[in-house]
């Protein structure tokens, strides 16, 4: 098949930079070290990316069951999207969520007060991007299907949590995410709310693929104001 995702790790550091900085506006993209560098050293694991194998051509339409491989990819081949994310101990996002600790070099697999916690059942997702080129195609829906589903085989975490605007509030508890309120986060100066979605129970699981449509919406139209983004 064309199309294969695969987990990602620190040698994917330029294409996931190119990636994330051509889909969002700078305000609101990831910076290097902050939230590509650390994270896919720190976390790898659950940070994953789409990919189209060198010479191929995307398929139309995109693919239900695209394959999740284990080996690398070549240096031709090209990264589409990807999904990156960290463990929290918390059930909503916070701030030390999408913080990472300054000296996390001296020791990457260290316990810090902020960032990544290693212990954690919750999955606080900050990034899903799609490069401009191979928006409007669904590949949104496709890495979220294969994120979900890997994450679910592996056990890897209980919840999935995403902070969005007030005006997607009543859309995804109509999904069943459960709704906390107002963030906490004052990130970007946005006034964001907490959503949480139980993967591990099922109960939204019928619910998923419209879930998913809403993300794509929002990544193939990363300057309109109902961007739902934390980094």
């Amino acid at each position: 098949m064309s199309l294969y995702a695969r987990q990602l790790n620190i040698n994917d550091l330029e294409r996931s930079l190119a990636v994330e900085t051509a889909a969002f506006p700078p305000a609101e993209a990831a910076t290097r070290e902050k939230v590509i560098e650390y994270r896919l050293t720190v976390c790898p694991e659950i940070c994953i990316g789409l990919f189209l194998r060198a010479g191929a051509s995307l398929p139309s339409p995109i693919p239900q069951d695209i394959p999740f491989i284990e080996e690398s990819a070549s240096s031709g081949d090209v990264l589409l999207a990807h999904v990156i994310s960290t463990k929290t101990t918390n059930k909503p996002v916070k701030d030390e969520d999408m913080d990472y600790p300054r000296n996390w070099k001296e020791d990457p697999k260290g316990d810090y007060a902020v960032g990544h916690r290693k212990n954690g059942r919750t999955i606080a997702l900050h990034a899903l991007a799609v490069a401009p080129d191979y928006q409007r195609a669904g590949l949104g829906k496709a890495i979220m299907r294969v994120y979900i589903e890997r994450t679910k085989s592996l056990n890897a975490a209980d919840l999935i949590s995403i902070l969005t605007y007030d005006r997607l509030v009543p859309y995804y508890q109509r999904l069943g995410f459960e709704h906390y309120g107002k963030s906490e986060s004052e990130y970007a100066g946005v006034a964001w709310h907490d959503l949480v979605s139980d993967i591990k129970s099922g109960k939204t699981n019928s619910n998923w693929a419209k879930v998913l449509h809403t993300i794509f919406f929002c990544v193939r139209n990363p300057y309109n104001s109902d961007v739902r983004r934390a980094v």
